[in-house]
């Protein structure tokens, strides 16, 4: 909890005398009924505690910061499991001080009354939006008696995400992981996958491989054999899979609240053919350039446009688009191939915080980021599209770690050449 308790300090050093800042944690979410989804703190919650339980939260003040928490509960102990309680948070957190979640709203007009600025996450939680709203119009109001409530709300995410996009040693320790776990997965479904299964079935491949580690999906697997993967985020993955088509999965672990994001494209059968090895070629160049572009002091707009160049030249190659590169990419006769970023911040979310610019320019990379470097082609099955092309999609997609050397790809342990794809594929 050392770390968590750092971040707080951090937080309390950019804050000037008259703030405070208030986080609340995740909602708990129904399914069906009286069925919840399984519970996921909020990023920023746990970033800043490292506490996992639903009605919480958080309130920050220069010199000190107090957590609300339900208190231990034996009846709903028995239906739902230990509760940390208020009275160990203290220590088990290591936080100045912990309060009955109870008490919040009561307290609430006492730790915003005298502040100037607000730091709040407005948005996600319309009741909390009008409560803290009302409290801080109705401290204003009553300014005449000598106190007065804050004049200023600001978006908690100017406190904090800039924060959160360089990642601490233990930060990139748990990338890692989630990256190795996602590594087992796609592995396990180059040696399983067989024509004629449905993309269910490897979905569910993709799912044991992660339970088995004590991981669960960072988000819904797309798994798309076929014209399937050109939908970007075909996640209905009840197909059968057939023979010669392409199978492109995009799936990645979610471990300790860190997140992996991979896709790799491979054949149903055991090889390539003609057509798609020089289609997934152009994409695969395209992919190794980009990642040993991915250095401290370039922005990732830079890599998207290089990336860009790229993949029109391989389309030009392809014969796939004539004239010149400058003339496809003024003229955007590429983007029905390829309509995406070449890639997104990484971490506590799978598109995760922190903004790409800086006062008005592209923000430069710094050792300690993580992206995701994924280009990729789709091939619509339309009459304009060269036959032999139509309906193949592919993406390639790794987690980047920039450093002040080269970048460290976390996710290099799962192949992607055509030669090493194929030599696994060729003993299904």
């Amino acid at each position: 909890m050392q770390a968590h308790a750092s971040r707080r300090e951090r937080v309390q050093r950019a804050m000037s005398k008259g703030d405070v800042a208030v986080f609340i944690s995740a909602p708990s979410l129904i399914r069906s009924n009286d069925v919840h989804h399984r519970f996921r703190q909020d990023s920023d919650f746990y970033y800043l505690t490292g506490f996992d339980e639903e009605e919480a939260a958080l309130v920050i003040e220069p010199d000190r910061c107090i957590l609300y928490l339900r208190r231990r509960d034996p009846e709903k102990e028995t239906w739902n499991g230990p509760m940390l309680g208020v009275d160990r948070a203290v220590a088990t957190l290591e936080i100045d001080e912990a309060r009955d979640i109870n008490s919040f709203r009561t307290d609430i007009p006492t730790l915003l009354k005298n502040r100037e600025t607000l730091y709040y996450m407005f948005g996600r939680n319309r009741e909390m939006d009008f409560f803290l709203l009302e409290t801080s119009d109705r401290l204003l109001r009553r300014s005449r008696a000598g106190d007065f409530g804050p004049s200023k709300i600001v978006h908690s995410a100017l406190l904090l995400h800039e924060m959160r996009l360089v990642k601490d040693r233990g930060e990139i320790d748990k990338m890692r992981l989630a990256a190795d776990i996602t590594a087992d997965a796609h592995l396990a479904l180059f040696e399983k996958t067989r024509v004629s299964m449905f993309e269910y079935e490897l979905e569910s491949i993709i799912h044991e491989a992660f339970r088995k580690r004590n991981a669960t999906e960072a988000y819904p697997s797309i798994v798309a054999a076929g014209k399937n993967a050109c939908i970007l985020h075909y996640i209905k993955n009840d197909e059968k899979i057939g023979a010669d088509q392409l199978i492109l999965v995009d799936a990645g672990a979610e471990k300790d609240y860190m997140n992996g994001d991979v896709t790799r494209t491979y054949p149903s059968g055991k090889t390539f053919t003609s057509p798609q090895r020089d289609a997934y070629q152009v994409v695969l160049d395209a992919q190794l350039n980009a990642i040993d572009r991915t250095v401290t002091g370039i922005s990732m707009e830079e890599v998207h446009n290089l990336t860009v160049r790229d993949l029109v030249g391989g389309l030009i190659s392809l014969k796939v688009l004539s004239g010149t590169v400058d003339e496809n990419i003024e003229n955007g006769t590429y983007k029905k191939y390829y309509m995406h970023r070449t890639g997104h911040w990484l971490g506590l979310d799978v598109h995760d915080v922190g903004s790409y610019n800086v006062n008005g320019a592209p923000r430069k990379m710094e050792p300690g980021m993580i992206c995701t470097v994924e280009p990729g082609l789709y091939f619509p099955d339309e009459a304009d599209v060269p036959e032999h092309f139509r309906g193949i999609g592919i993406r390639i997609e790794d987690d980047v770690l920039v450093t002040s050397g080269k970048a460290e790809v976390l996710t290099a342990r799962i192949p992607k050449s055509v030669k090493d794809i194929e030599a696994i594929r060729s003993g299904v």
